[in-house]
């Protein structure tokens, strides 16, 4: 569906029609909103926010084992140190710190209707005695504290800004500052416990390995003394040339099962790649030139015969031939790969040999050492212990004179850049963002609240959507007349002759005359709605008034028997119900001239309703009603009906059948369309001859174009004119 612009400026004309037509809705909906948020937003407590300003240190969470040289070369930090140090900041320990130091004040007791009524002795209404656990307390002004604490990372730098709100400003500055120091209180005390802890740990274990190397040394020098070695000291060189030997037999010995395997291992392979006839795999494992080279041929002749029998087709004579080549190539790779194979066997063979005998010449000297230096082997042993117990515990002696040095040169992760200062412009509530706020609130809220209340409107709203739903031409659109009583709204077209409601009533009749009297024969007319209180019978008096000044001889018949409304209008309800009326003509046969009355002041004659009917039309009455209309046509040019609604009776039927014309009232923003259709489908079934639609009481916003609408000034000369 594509909207065109005159689709769109219907929208826009409709939408502006219904903030019209529910102006005042509009208006108690934005003031109502305005005035509660208004009410609300000068009730909200005002808050400051103090900020203080810190840069994290430039060095990383330091490992107290760790040397100093590797401890001065940390990294800087990251934003990932940065958002670690923001979450230790926000930290339940430093809460409880910061409100140790700065206990929140105590609030004012709330004395309430209730706890004044306690007072004045109804105790039943006193609040029962709640005993408050101080721990449960403190967390609570804990998980408060931290609510309105806020740390903030400045984007690609060390710098961290913590804020804190508070109703105070002094104390949110206080507060702010307060986190600062005691977050570096709190660091530096942990990192002075944890060096503590692992100097304490170095201690106990320096101690300990002092002792093992005492023992260690005591020990090798009882085996000395026990055994009267001599030959113990580094010059001796009996015992150290066995070991040489040893490790240089051992040395040789890994060489040779190196070559041994490395051969296997070629063997293998080659074997593998003979098999699989891969040519390429001869050229990277073999060292024998001509088996390279032949492999080299082999492989570009298959190249060769590929390309050929891609240009020339599998049964080309040319590769015939060079299949030929190809078999006598691989033939003589296999006889170059099996001499190779007989190489790389006579290699295995002599490998395989030297491994045996290194390992006969070092199982004899294994023998040798172990039966001429037992004993100093042992020694050396004890005294390698020894040393190593030494070396380990100079190291630890060492490192735990370091971790006292570093004790002294601690320093906090976090660095004050800018202290916080006390606001003087509260940050809560911003009074001019919340009135714009509130504002547009009130706009949108008042616009749904217009929005809804069209929607659910039962009626039509718009003139368009009326005639789009009807397939009856639109008569005559009435504007809604105000008056302070029913007998003022009745005379407004002889008070006010060329008001919209009059010109509106005249062009109605004026249709009517078009259509119906063009050969002069008088017209009846019957005048229908819904339901009651639509406009009908006042519209029926309107056309009589407008006609009868016009020269017509006009007649209102009041049908309406169990609702009679036309009476008591034109009498203004002073000289009550007459006895006779419309029902008495039917039943009883009464006689015209004895039930007429004439309206003093517009002029035309008018039946009233007469006696309530509890029965149906008989078909009798029906008969004797429709003489009656053709002998009341002799004496009048325009006989208009004023029929009782069609949803809750069912005499308007025959009242409609009866007539030349039926015009079916449509009160604004009242009738639903379901029951306009309901009411049309009736009357077209019990073959009304409708004219068409009247719609009623219609705001003056309702339509773009309601007609001329004479001023004052206009009034005034065109009163001259008529007395003229």
């Amino acid at each position: 569906m594509s909207w065109t612009a005159q689709d769109v400026g219907l929208v826009i004309r409709q939408t502006c029609r219904a903030f019209l037509r529910h102006r005042m809705l509009f208006a108690l909906t934005v003031l109502g909103v305005v005035g509660v948020g208004g009410a609300v937003t000068l009730s909200l407590k005002p808050r400051y926010t103090a900020t203080a300003t810190v840069v994290v240190a430039g060095h990383a969470q330091q490992d107290p084992l760790a040397p100093n040289g590797q401890q001065q070369n940390q990294a800087p930090p990251d934003d990932e140190l940065v958002s670690t140090e923001a979450a230790m900041i926000h930290s339940r320990d430093v809460a409880t710190a910061v409100l140790a130091q700065l206990p929140p004040p105590a609030q004012p007791a709330h004395v309430g209707l209730r706890d004044r009524l306690c007072h004045m002795g109804l105790g039943f209404l006193c609040h029962a005695a709640k005993p408050v656990d101080p721990q449960v307390q403190r967390m609570h002004e804990e998980d408060a504290f931290l609510n309105s604490l806020t740390i903030t990372p400045e984007p690609r730098t060390q710098i961290l800004d913590i804020s804190v709100v508070d109703g105070d400003p002094v104390r949110a500055a206080a507060l702010a500052d307060a986190v600062v120091t005691n977050y570096q209180r709190i660091a530096l005390a942990r990192q002075t416990a944890d060096i503590n802890r692992v100097a304490a740990w170095l201690d106990s274990r320096t101690a300990a390995l002092r002792q093992r190397w005492l023992d260690a040394v005591q020990k090798a020098n009882a085996f000395d003394n026990a055994h009267g070695l001599t030959n113990t000291n580094e010059g001796s060189t009996s015992s150290p040339l066995i070991e040489r030997q040893i490790a240089d037999t051992a040395s040789n010995l890994s060489q040779a099962q190196g070559r041994l395997a490395a051969a296997q291992a070629r063997a293998d392979a080659l074997k593998d790649a003979a098999a699989r006839g891969d040519a390429r795999a001869a050229v990277a494992l073999s060292q024998e030139p001509i088996l390279v080279a032949t492999a080299n041929s082999l492989m570009q002749l298959e190249s060769t015969r590929q390309e050929e029998a891609a240009t020339y087709g599998p049964q080309h004579p040319r590769l015939r031939a060079l299949d030929q080549q190809i078999a006598t190539t691989k033939a003589s790779l296999a006889a170059e790969t099996q001499a190779a194979l007989n190489t790389i066997r006579e290699d295995q063979i002599s490998a395989r040999a030297e491994v045996d005998r290194l390992n006969e010449n070092l199982d004899l000297l294994r023998q040798k050492a172990g039966g001429q230096s037992g004993p100093q082997a042992e020694y050396r042993t004890l005294d390698q212990e020894a040393q190593s117990a030494r070396t380990v515990y100079e190291t630890f002696l060492e490192h735990a004179k370091e971790v006292v040095d570093r004790a002294a040169l601690l320093q906090p992760p976090i660095a004050m850049v800018s202290h916080a200062s006390a606001p003087d412009v509260p940050s809560f509530p911003n009074r001019k963002k919340l009135g714009i706020g509130l504002f547009a609130v009130a706009l949108a809220a008042g616009a749904g609240a217009v929005l809804l209340r069209d929607y659910f409107t039962a009626g039509f709203t718009e003139i368009e959507r009326l005639r789009a739903a009807i397939p009856l031409p639109l008569l005559a659109v009435v504007p809604k007349v105000g008056g302070r009583s029913e007998q003022t709204v009745r005379r407004h077209v002889l008070d006010h002759p060329y008001s919209r409601a009059t010109e509106a009533v005249r062009s109605l009749v004026m249709q009517l005359s078009m259509r119906v009297h063009e050969g002069g024969q008088p017209l009846c007319l019957a005048i229908t709605s819904a339901g009651p209180e639509e406009g009908k019978s006042t519209l029926a008096l309107w056309m009589a008034a407008v006609a009868r000044r016009g020269g017509q001889k006009v007649l209102v018949i009041d049908a309406d028997h169990r609702r009679g409304m036309l009476d008591h209008y034109l009498t203004d309800g002073t000289t009550g119900r007459p006895s006779l009326g419309m029902s008495d003509l039917v039943t009883s046969g009464a006689r015209v001239a004895d039930v007429i009355r004439t309206d003093p002041e517009a002029g035309f004659d008018y039946i009233p309703a007469g006696r309530t009917i509890e029965h149906a039309f008989s078909p009798v009455e029906i008969r004797r009603l429709r003489a009656m209309l053709v002998e009341l046509k002799h004496s009048y040019e325009l006989i208009i009906i004023d029929c009782p609604p069609l949803l809750g009776l069912s005499d308007a039927l025959v009242h409609a059948n009866m007539a030349d014309q039926v015009i079916f009232v449509c009160r604004w923003k009242s009738t639903a369309q379901r029951a306009v259709m309901t009411c049309l489908e009736r009357l077209e079934a019990c073959g009304a001859h409708l004219a068409g639609v009247v719609a009623t009481m219609v705001e003056d916003n309702a339509m773009d174009v309601m007609g001329y609408s004479y001023g004052n000034r206009d009034i005034r000369i065109l009163s001259r004119f008529d007395e003229q």
